[in-house]
């Protein structure tokens, strides 16, 4: 039996990685979709998965409407720690 291994991008996403392709958390993609502001998973045939398809997580995202808002500051970083005052003890 010959073994093949395909190196591409997955057409279907499970929920968590559709949330990270939209860049959102689970949690604010799962109301996005039950608002009905984002697309709906796809059921496969007789099993109990679902998926989204990354062509219609595409498609949504590109007819989002343009923002005028900059990034915000906090970009994730590690923010530097201020040295701590250390205090002698006079005896």
């Amino acid at each position: 039996m010959t073994t093949i291994a395909f190196n591409c991008t997955p057409a279907a996403l499970d929920k968590e990685m559709a949330a990270a392709y939209c860049s959102v958390g689970v949690t604010m993609f799962e109301q996005m979709v039950q608002d009905g502001t984002a697309p709906k998973a796809r059921r496969f045939p007789g099993r109990r998965r679902v998926a989204w398809l990354r062509s219609e997580l595409d498609a949504w995202l590109a007819d989002l409407p343009l923002s005028d808002l900059l990034p915000p500051d906090n970009t994730g970083a590690k923010k530097p720690r201020q040295a701590r005052k250390r205090t002698s003890a006079v005896i």
